[in-house]
């Protein structure tokens, strides 16, 4: 085990040396019966953008009108010439929309699963389409009376998750539950289909962290294999893992675990072993920790780790950027002791009272060399990943908008914007595409982003839904890091109180 406390990156402008205002007590994931922006019973149809346009919005089904749509993950699939997004929900069920026409989508079904926190996962397994549904905490009265609670027998103190089959999308059917005690905040499928990962995301609760593995070989028969040990960080928010994202072969697991990132060795699914544990202060709540492999000009690939900084645990931040992204070069032998090369944010540096405005949910496109990452109340972000190849960096090398190897070439934002999460299933050769975010205020909305700024390789339109392969990715500075432990705490506990309806 590589041990690798990291200074604190110092602010490279004075811009960023904004002050933190109190933050607020609830957490932006409690968000299904709390409202967080004031906007009547319609969404805003306008907002401010950079090479993207809003194309369309399309409220839940089974939510009353005007009330927040609770949206939080989005998966995508794939069946015949048929396109969908799966946009996972907080207690408003799994919403299944067919974007088949990107520009015209709607609400093919909903799978009655009144749970929170509606992670997805989607794979293949031999003829059939499986997806996983989490439920972070109990299910509660109201999600024992759901359809998937009553095909399962649940009752109100289950937790864990649910597997689906989606293989008829319009018609979706509950085929097993994994039970996991403490909760599945979200299950990430192992590349070969045949092994889930949970991340409980509990925070002081344990101190003996551990990530409970799942063999799904048999969906209808899921087999519990371990509780695999993790560090435990003392004098911190939490040790348990709140999403593991696998890189491509599934050889290497990266969990994101709050006060750390793990890189895990993981050639043999059912017994993973620790390469090295990220130990970064300048990290306030460790969200996703993503791989991407970034080919240099003169050949070969430089192999980064992106960790995203969910500052305050998603409470309702009174400043813009909040937490950013984080970078570590993972290439090769370094992996073992991984060194950050910087630390990259928005490029919005403004109060922003009484919504959260920081770094979540993230998608890594390595061909198109792009990222795209929902912001919170400063929306979708799509990003150029190209400089990452070459960019030598330090610990302390911080950009705003651009620098450290990215460069921000497309945003939409609305007033009324809390975007849990954001990401695209087909991109152009141009690099342009459609983009979907899942709001937890405004639903479902499409974007659609012109490419320009990316630096993308030719290639014909390729379709990123999963159908024949699984889902592998989910999947701040001393200056913006000035709340006291203390207040991120009672923001963050706040959640474990109210867990019951609640990334």
């Amino acid at each position: 085990m590589a041990f690798r406390p990291v200074l604190a990156a110092c602010a490279g402008t004075a811009a960023l040396a904004l002050a933190v205002l109190p933050v607020g007590s609830a957490s932006a994931h409690e968000r299904g019966d709390l409202p967080t922006a004031d906007r009547g019973l319609r969404v805003e149809t306008s907002g401010a953008g950079k090479n993207m346009t809003f194309v369309k919005n399309l409220q839940y089904r089974g939510v009353e009108a005007g009330a927040d749509q609770s949206g939080s993950d989005i998966e995508f699939l794939k069946v015949g010439q048929r396109e969908f997004a799966l946009a996972g929900t907080l207690r408003k069920g799994l919403q299944i929309v067919n974007i088949t026409n990107p520009r015209n989508p709607f609400i093919a079904a909903v799978y009655d699963c009144d749970i929170s926190q509606g992670d997805i996962q989607v794979w293949k397994h031999g003829g059939r389409i499986l997806a996983s549904y989490t439920a972070d905490g109990s299910f509660g009265a109201a999600g024992a009376a759901s359809k998937c609670a009553r095909d399962l027998d649940l009752g109100s103190s289950a937790a864990g998750t649910v597997l689906v089959d989606l293989t008829t999308p319009s018609s979706p059917q509950t085929v097993s539950f994994l039970p996991v005690p403490r909760g599945s905040h979200n299950m990430t499928i192992h590349p070969s289909g045949e092994y889930l990962y949970n991340s409980n995301s509990d925070l002081i609760s344990s101190t003996e962290p551990t990530i409970t593995i799942y063999d799904v070989r048999e969906p209808e028969n899921p087999k519990k294999v371990q509780d695999y040990p993790t560090p435990f960080v003392p004098a911190s928010l939490g040790s348990e893992s709140h999403d593991i994202t696998f890189n491509a072969k599934g050889t290497r697991a990266y969990s994101a675990a709050l006060s750390q990132t793990l890189v895990l060795d993981t050639t043999n699914p059912r017994q993973p072993k620790l390469i090295s544990q990220i130990l970064d202060p300048a990290i306030n709540v460790v969200h996703g920790s993503d791989p991407v492999r970034v080919p240099k000009p003169n050949g070969g690939r430089r192999e980064v780790l992106v960790i995203s900084d969910e500052r305050a645990g998603a409470a309702a931040s009174a400043e813009c950027p909040g937490g950013g992204l984080h970078l570590y070069d993972i290439t090769g032998k370094k992996e073992q002791d991984p060194p950050k090369i910087g630390t990259w944010y928005i490029p919005t540096i403004q109060p922003q009272p009484g919504t959260t405005c920081t770094a979540h949910v993230m998608r890594l496109y390595p061909r198109q060399k792009m990222l795209t990452i929902a912001w919170y109340g400063q929306g979708v972000r799509v990003l150029d990943i190209s400089g990452l190849a070459t960019y030598k960096g330090s610990p302390s090398d911080t950009a705003v908008g651009n620098g450290v190897g990215m460069r921000e070439v497309g945003h939409y934002v609305f007033s009324d914007s809390d975007t849990w999460s954001f990401k695209t299933n087909r991109i152009n050769r141009d690099g342009s595409f459609f983009g979907y975010g899942n709001d937890l205020v405004r639903g479902f909305d499409v974007y659609r982003f012109d490419g320009a700024g990316l630096n993308v390789p030719p290639l014909e339109p390729k379709s990123l839904a999963t159908a024949a392969q699984p889902t592998t990715l989910g999947r701040t500075l001393t200056g913006l890091a000035l709340i006291t432990p203390a207040v991120v705490f009672a923001g963050l506990i706040h959640r474990r109180r109210r867990k019951a309806i609640t990334d």
